[in-house]
């Protein structure tokens, strides 16, 4: 009896012990790896506009001008990269600044950038035509222009100098701007900018400063809807010449592709 007492217990605890080592052990939950999104667009954009006044370098050609362009990036390396477009624009009515007629301009262009780290550098050659009634007052212009820009802490920079072969002159601009975020969608960005001209169509000395504000909205991932308000404000040789002060604005819608 004190034998079949002292076995009992034992027994049972070496057979419990041998059914807990013998269980198979849980299997450890599979973690997924993140699905990762391939980025298959080719890199460029296509923008449609209008523009209540078309300024350019601080001079306005026409009035209610209406916009397309495309625009993109083809890499190289991981430094050289191409940037090609094309963009056109016609007065939506005869508001040709030159004789009060049609205004239709075509420019096509091309960039060789390197991206240096703290700046990229570049050198762009781009092509004017002009049509309609404007092509009978503007020569179609050669030019050719030495980019830079970089980020300099919360401020994006810029800068650009031009030679225009058929003015035989210089242009030179310098802007910075700022991108504030409102909201995953919204933003804000405040910019200005800068002119100075040598033997530039009448114009030696400071040309213009431009003042804008942008408020580009991101429709979806690949769609963004950009309005914006401008003032132009000739100064120096350009204000001599005429050109009067001028609040203006316009909107645009990007597709990425």
């Amino acid at each position: 009896m004190k034998l079949n007492t002292l076995l009992i217990p034992a027994l049972s605890a070496a057979f419990a012990a041998s059914a807990y080592a013998g269980a198979p052990a849980k299997a450890p939950a599979q973690v997924q790896p993140p699905v990762v999104e391939e980025d298959t667009s080719l890199g460029f954009s296509l923008t449609a506009g209008y523009d209540t006044d078309y300024v350019y370098r601080g001079v306005r050609f026409a009035q209610n001008l209406v916009t397309v362009a495309v625009d993109g990036n083809i890499p190289f390396t991981d430094v050289l990269s191409l940037n090609v477009g094309a963009w056109f624009g016609t007065s939506a009515d005869d508001s040709y600044v030159g004789t009060g007629d049609s205004y239709h301009e075509l420019d096509l262009y091309a960039a060789l950038l390197a991206d240096l780290g703290p700046v990229t550098v570049g050198l762009k050659y781009q092509y004017y035509l002009f049509e309609g009634d404007a092509g009978d007052v503007l020569d179609d212009i050669n030019e050719v222009g030495v980019l830079i820009s970089s980020t300099v802490g919360p401020v994006d920079v810029i800068g650009g100098a031009y030679y225009d072969e058929s003015a035989d002159g210089f242009y030179f601009e310098a802007g910075v701007s700022k991108t504030i975020e409102i909201t995953d969608r919204i933003s804000l960005v405040p910019a200005a900018l800068v002119s100075y001209a040598i033997d530039y169509y009448g114009v030696d000395g400071f040309n213009h400063i431009k003042v804008s504000l942008a408020a580009p909205i991101k429709l979806t991932k690949t769609a963004t809807l950009t309005p914006y308000i401008a003032g132009n404000i000739p100064i120096d040789a350009l204000d001599d010449l005429g050109e009067e002060d001028r609040v203006y604005g316009g909107v645009s819608l990007s597709v990425s592709f």
